[in-house]
């Protein structure tokens, strides 16, 4: 869902280049020199608002993704960015376990004004509590850790500092999740996500 946030990105981040000596070196810091005066500027236009939701992490209920995903999940949220009005979407996902042992979640985000986009995951524990995944969205592997009611999530969106932090966290009734991505360039928070997820069909229904 952040497709169309990432080509909007300064160009200049794009061609960020990397010095490989030191004949390249001046080339390079030009270059950063323009992107971060880029980002500077594009970060001044406006503030981002903080998430709507009161977030409390304890060790109970356990969130597993596997578990919450499995089957039918309807998301409803915003999407803010600095500078932008916010965006209001909703999210249909379908998940289920897949015969090589990982995860599979198929995701279709509809925004207000019409704009759909197609999401993937594959996902798989790595660990007791950890997860390594792929996703359509991230620019290399996707790292995960589940510690009590959240699930945390952290990978590159584009080269070569642009990423995203995201925090799902499983309430106490066990079928709803607060969900709150933000989207942070050179450091800087740039858009956040606010999602409320709830499952609609039980997970023992979910299997591939």
């Amino acid at each position: 869902m952040f497709e169309e946030f990432v080509e909007a990105l300064p160009t200049s981040l794009a061609r960020w280049p990397r010095a490989h000596n030191f004949k390249e070196r001046d080339r390079v810091k030009a270059v950063s020199v323009r992107a971060t005066a880029a980002v500077a500027s594009i970060l001044s236009t406006g503030c981002l608002s903080a998430s709507p939701f009161r977030l409390q992490a304890g060790p109970t209920p356990e969130l597993r993704p596997e578990i919450f995903f499995a089957g039918s999940t309807h998301g409803e949220g915003s999407l803010n960015q600095r500078g932008k009005a916010a965006r209001r979407l909703t999210v249909e996902g379908s998940g289920a376990s897949e015969a090589d042992g990982s995860f599979r979640l198929d995701q279709a985000v509809t925004f207000t004004d019409g704009t759909k986009e197609q999401r993937t995951w594959h996902l798989r524990r790595s660990g007791p509590n950890t997860y390594s995944a792929t996703l359509s969205d991230a620019a290399g592997v996707v790292t995960g850790e589940t510690k009590g009611n959240v699930f945390r999530l952290r990978y590159l969106l584009r080269q070569p500092d642009v990423y995203m932090d995201q925090q799902l966290f499983l309430q106490p009734d066990g079928r709803t999740v607060l969900n709150v991505a933000t989207v942070t360039v050179l450091g800087i928070p740039w858009a956040r996500l606010s999602e409320t997820i709830t499952r609609v069909e039980s997970p023992a229904a979910a299997v591939r």
